[in-house]
């Protein structure tokens, strides 16, 4: 069995390109994962490119990193879809 069937991951710093790839593995592996990044355009570009292979994915813009900013995010992410299971940041993943 799978463990990222079905989770909800939200991917921090997603502009980037290490970021990126893990959220196609993850998506990959039946994630949805929601690319967060303060360039809102490389977001949105890294989200569709998934999303043309059948992957799910959804950017989110994410203009700071401050805790207001990261509860915010979560509060949306909680608000589509009811869950937030995991959180990628360039250090690793953590608990969400």
């Amino acid at each position: 069995m799978n463990d990222n069937a079905s989770r909800v991951v939200l991917v921090l710093d997603a502009q980037q390109t290490a970021p990126q790839a893990q959220a196609r593995r993850l998506a990959s592996q039946g994630a949805h994962v929601v690319l967060a990044a303060s360039d809102w355009a490389r977001a949105v570009d890294a989200a569709l490119r998934l999303q043309l292979e059948g992957l799910s994915a959804e950017a989110l813009h994410l203009p700071a990193r401050d805790a207001d900013s990261l509860r915010l995010a979560r509060a949306q992410i909680l608000k589509r879809h009811g869950r937030l299971d995991l959180v990628i940041d360039e250090a690793g993943a953590v608990a969400a």
